[in-house]
């Protein structure tokens, strides 16, 4: 059987944000997938409530999060740890074109001309090179004007294969996420020793850095390693990369432009993620693209199973499921609001 979808457009800032998260649940692809995996009269139940929209979003999202487990391959673990999850034949094509439908096989282009900040995502060794080398490409070749580049990571050796991603990639130097990044962001730009470095570089989740670079044009370029908001659990994820930026960095003001790069993957959660921490509260536009295949090392390439598309949309699931909650939440006053 052969499956085709309409694209689902990503979740943006807006006035609607509950119209715009009920829309993706009740998707053809997101209900294919939940048919095609139910296994209860319950989750046959719930394929149904979010094609018909039926009952409150809230619970219909919680629902479709508990439901997504069954394709949660990490159980805690780094996305490279990963196990393979047992599919029919039918069940892996039909996650590849359900992960086409939701975004995560293109790299999109940049809606618009300028931004306030580029924000480049840390990852693994191959997102860490990858996506750097991209972001210096938007910024350097003009395709995008930007005020400032900001690589955001954080302190997390590296495990499973990802030594042997970076010996292959020439770097066997590297062993943690933050070193990866500040190399590649140094080696995109052209960057010598950067001006300041505040922070701690020792990894650690309780700990954070700061490294800031200026181009020979004069562009300012940091590389931030953000603390976890759960230290004593686990790394810092995207979300405290985030946090870390509005509250060390620079503040969101209503209209202000954020382009995040990431991989193409990636681009749905970690976007709806930005929306609820960088857009939502501040007005801000978030716009997020994937890194093209060319930018990717070639001895890193590699083309993603239906195991890291389906851990990918839980991971959407659960990010649009968080920015669900905040939507229902008071907004955080921009800084400085009621000072004279």
């Amino acid at each position: 059987m052969r499956y085709e979808f309409e694209a689902v457009p990503l979740v943006r800032p807006a006035p609607h944000i509950a119209a715009a998260v009920a829309a993706w649940a009740a998707s053809a692809p997101v209900c294919a997938l939940v048919r095609s995996f139910a296994a209860t009269p319950a989750d046959r139940r719930l394929a149904e409530d979010l094609s018909l929209g039926r009952g409150d979003l809230a619970e219909r999202l919680a629902r479709l999060d508990r439901f997504s487990d069954i394709w949660d391959a990490r159980r805690g673990l780094e996305r490279n740890q990963a196990t393979v999850l047992g599919l029919a034949p039918a069940q892996r094509r039909l996650a590849h074109a359900a992960a086409e439908a939701l975004g995560m096989r293109d790299a999109a282009r940049p809606r618009f001309h300028s931004y306030d900040h580029l924000l480049v995502l840390g990852g693994s060794v191959r997102g860490c090179l990858a996506r750097t080398a991209y972001a210096a490409h938007l910024a350097q070749s003009g395709q995008v004007g930007v005020g400032r580049v900001t690589a955001l990571g954080g302190h997390r050796p590296f495990v499973g294969d990802e030594h042997r991603s970076a010996t292959a990639a020439g770097v066997p130097q590297l062993s943690d996420e933050y070193a990866a990044l500040t190399h590649g962001t140094s080696t995109a730009f052209g960057l010598t020793d950067p001006h300041t470095e505040d922070g701690d570089a020792t990894p650690s989740a309780d700990r954070w850095a700061i490294r800031r670079y200026r181009t020979a044009d004069s562009l300012p370029v940091d590389v931030v390693a953000a603390v976890s908001g759960a230290p004593a659990e686990r790394r810092a994820n995207t979300a405290d990369t985030f946090a870390f930026f509005v509250d060390r960095l620079a503040e969101p003001r209503p209209g202000t432009r954020l382009l995040l790069v990431t991989s193409p993957i990636n681009v749905p959660a970690q976007h709806a993620s930005a929306v609820g921490v960088l857009g939502r509260p501040f007005g801000a536009v978030v716009d997020t693209v994937g890194t093209p295949p060319e930018f990717v090392p070639p001895a890193l390439a590699r083309r993603f199973g239906a195991t890291e598309y389906l851990m990918e949309i839980r991971s959407t699931i659960r990010s649009l499921r968080r920015l669900l909650l905040a939507d229902q939440s008071p907004r955080r006053a921009p800084r400085g609001a009621g000072q004279q």
